[in-house]
C-alpha cells in the first residue's frame, strides 16, 4: 500500500485564508512594563534623599520618678555591696583549701550575678539621675572584669585585676556619695 503524498496543513478555519499566525505581544509587553515599573522603583528608592531621623528630645521625668529611681538603685547597689561584704567576711582565717574554693566561688557569685543586677535595675528605672547611672555601669563592668579576670587564673596583684579594683572603688565612692 502506498501512502498519499502528504499535502500541507490547512490553515484553521478562524483565519482567513492566507493569513499567516503571528506571535502573540502580549506577554512581552506586560514582561517590558513590569520590568520598568521594578527599574523605576528602584532608581527612585535609590536616588530619593534620606528622611531625617532626629532623635526626640530626651524625656523628661517627674522628680518623684527621679526621686524614684534614685532609690531603687541605691538599694540595689547597697544589696551587691553588702553579699559582697558577706562573701569577703567568710574568706577570713580558714586554711582549709575546700573552704577557700567554696569562699572564691561565693564571692565569684556575688561580683557575677550583682553586676548583671545592677544593669537590670538600670534598665527599669530611665529616669536615673545620668552621674548615678553612669557609675552604676562603671561598678558592673569593674564587676565583670575582675569575675573574668578570676575565672582566668589572674590573683589580685595582677595590672588588669588592679585596674578593675581601682575602677571599682571610685565607682562605689561616687554611687555612695550621691545615694546619701
Amino acid at each position: 500500500m502506498v501512502n498519499p503524498p502528504s499535502t500541507p496543513s490547512a490553515p484553521p478555519p478562524w483565519l482567513p485564508a492566507g493569513a499567516q499566525r503571528r506571535p502573540r505581544r502580549w506577554p512581552t509587553v506586560a514582561w517590558l512594563v513590569a520590568i520598568t515599573l521594578v527599574a523605576v522603583v528602584a532608581i527612585v528608592g535609590w536616588l530619593r534623599p534620606l528622611q531625617d531621623h532626629k532623635p526626640s528630645a530626651s524625656p523628661t521625668f517627674t522628680d518623684q520618678q527621679v526621686a524614684t529611681a534614685k532609690a531603687t538603685l541605691c538599694t540595689a547597689f547597697g544589696n551587691v555591696d553588702h553579699a559582697l561584704d558577706l562573701a569577703d567576711a567568710r574568706s577570713t582565717g580558714s586554711s582549709d583549701p575546700t573552704a577557700q574554693l567554696a569562699v572564691a566561688t561565693s564571692t565569684r557569685q556575688v561580683l557575677d550575678a550583682g553586676s548583671r543586677y545592677l544593669l537590670a535595675k538600670l534598665a527599669e528605672e530611665p529616669a536615673t539621675p545620668s552621674e548615678l547611672a553612669t557609675a552604676i555601669r562603671k561598678q558592673a563592668n569593674a564587676y565583670q572584669d575582675v569575675v573574668i579576670g578570676y575565672l582566668d587564673g589572674l590573683n589580685y596583684s595582677d595590672p588588669v585585676l588592679k585596674s578593675a579594683g581601682s575602677a571599682s572603688n571610685e565607682a562605689t565612692d561616687t554611687i555612695r556619695r550621691l545615694c546619701k
